[in-house]
């Protein structure tokens, strides 16, 4: 089959939707490489590589009429959306769902192109909501969530509870603090839980070896 007519089947919107997971997927296992070093450049990535896969699958789905520009436009159309969305929230989504929009009605007869900014939208549609959600995911833990901190102290104190393995097994966010003389972030019910077991004994002041500490809750 050579036309999007005959083979504009339900399931291939389903290709595009994975399109775009895989895409995100591949974009943070290539950005994870320390070369990148995180940042927005990260978030970018999967863009680039569901323009490629995009223009693979189009051209297998749809005619000669798709040629090696696709990936540039669609590359150049993801970035600015992005963009756009990375400043106000959520607007890359709805300029997407506009753009799909205006472009349906502009190509209404052209069911080549059609298909083409169907699978666009499809795909990218898919990066843009599961960025949503996990940013959406991220920023309510951060503000369910709290830390505590373990100061090494230079001198014995008077008062101090004596730590265990067991304990450490039993409230390992302690030993991290610990271990990594700083900060570290705890959900809410795991802080209070730590917070009730320091208070039962008696003191925020710990001896875990030979070392003693002075534990500290933060709250977000």
């Amino acid at each position: 089959m050579n036309s999007t007519t005959n083979k504009e089947k339900w399931w291939i919107y389903l290709i595009f939707l994975f399109i775009g997971i895989i895409s995100l997927f591949i974009g943070f296992f290539v950005g994870s490489n320390p070369l990148f070093d995180g940042g927005l450049l990260v978030m970018l990535l999967p863009l680039p590589i569901c323009s490629f896969l995009l223009h693979l699958t189009i051209k297998y789905y749809g005619t000669e009429k798709y040629t090696s520009a696709f990936v540039f436009v669609t590359l150049a159309a993801s970035i600015i959306i992005f963009l756009i969305g990375y400043i106000v929230p959520l607007g890359s989504f709805f300029l997407l769902l506009i753009l799909f929009a205006i472009g349906s009605i502009i190509l209404k007869n052209d069911r080549h192109m059609k298909f083409a900014l169907t699978a666009f939208t499809i795909s990218f549609a898919t990066i843009f909501l599961i960025f949503g959600v996990t940013f959406a995911l991220a920023g309510y833990n951060h503000d369910n969530s709290t830390g505590i901190r373990a100061d090494l102290l230079q001198t014995a104190p008077d008062e101090f509870v004596v730590l265990t393995e067991q304990d450490l097994t039993e409230y390992p966010t302690i030993r991290d603090a610990i271990t990594n003389h700083g900060e570290v972030e705890v959900k809410s019910d795991e802080w209070e839980r730590i917070r009730n077991f320091l208070e039962e004994k008696g003191s925020y002041t710990v001896k875990f070896g030979d070392e003693y500490y002075e534990i500290r809750f933060t709250t977000a």
